[in-house]
């Protein structure tokens, strides 16, 4: 058994919380009881997460995309009341981590996509606020573009927006998960082949086809569930509390 509060000062250290510009609140957003026995991780705070963590009897909820943002209004109503509900009648903890489980080197998202599509990382990449959230990851192995496009359908399963407008041999990926599609103009002037992230926008077409670099676009929510996977093994075993991952489909 152990406590919120310990989980919470180890994640803040772990994930270096308080050196990232945010738009969201990162750490607790929901207390619930105290001490925490078991954890359920999921990609975003939703009812469909909640309601599986409950039936398991969880403690405490660990996703990267919770509740609050910085953008959204202040007024407790809607489906934002009904979670809050659910969740406190029930004192189940939420906690959240976006952009320091991003970038982190080790456990971060995209540090996860590097390592789960064997690319070695090779220089920072994605600059936010003076903060590089991922990497370049060099190709080791100098294979084409459709062996790379194998890999990451096999990693990331569903169907990637393709974009192949770039060399037949990839040497260089530039990697951000979620959704950065702006960041394809970093990528090409870091001069990587390929610019991997989660979600598109219409200008990358064109971007893609007149300056010869590919984009995949793998999708949101499969490009940010490594992070989450990774940091729960983590407090499973320095605190030896039960973690189960539950993924709440997203075609997003």
């Amino acid at each position: 058994m152990t406590h919120l509060t310990e989980l919470e000062r180890f994640l803040a250290e772990t994930l270096q919380v308080s050196t990232i510009a945010d738009y969201a609140p990162n750490g607790v957003q929901v207390r619930g009881r105290d001490s925490v026995e078991r954890v359920v991780g999921g990609v975003s705070a939703c009812m469909d997460l909640f309601r599986a963590a409950d039936q398991v009897a969880a403690d405490l909820i660990l996703v990267h995309h919770g509740m609050f943002w910085n953008k959204d209004s202040r007024v407790v109503e809607g489906n934002l009341k009904a979670r809050l509900s659910f969740l406190l009648s029930r004192e189940l903890s939420l906690m959240a981590y976006h952009l320091p489980l991003d970038r982190h080197a080790e456990y971060g998202n995209n540090a996860m996509i590097l390592k789960h599509l064997n690319l070695k990382p090779i220089a920072p990449f994605g600059l936010y606020h003076g903060t590089h959230l991922s990497f370049l990851g060099e190709n080791g192995s100098g294979g084409t573009f459709d062996e790379l496009v194998v890999r990451v359908r096999q990693v990331f399963g569903g169907e990637p927006l393709i974009l192949p407008f770039g060399p037949e041999r990839v040497r260089v990926v530039a990697v951000c998960s979620g959704a950065a599609p702006e960041l394809v103009r970093e990528a090409k002037e870091a001069g990587a082949d390929l610019f991997l992230s989660g979600e598109a926008a219409e200008p990358l077409y064109h971007f893609a086809r007149e300056e010869r670099i590919h984009v995949i676009a793998a999708g949101h929510h499969r490009t940010e569930k490594f992070g989450v996977q990774a940091i729960g093994a983590l407090l499973a075993k320095q605190f030896g509390i039960e973690f189960r991952f539950i993924d709440i489909p997203n075609p997003i």
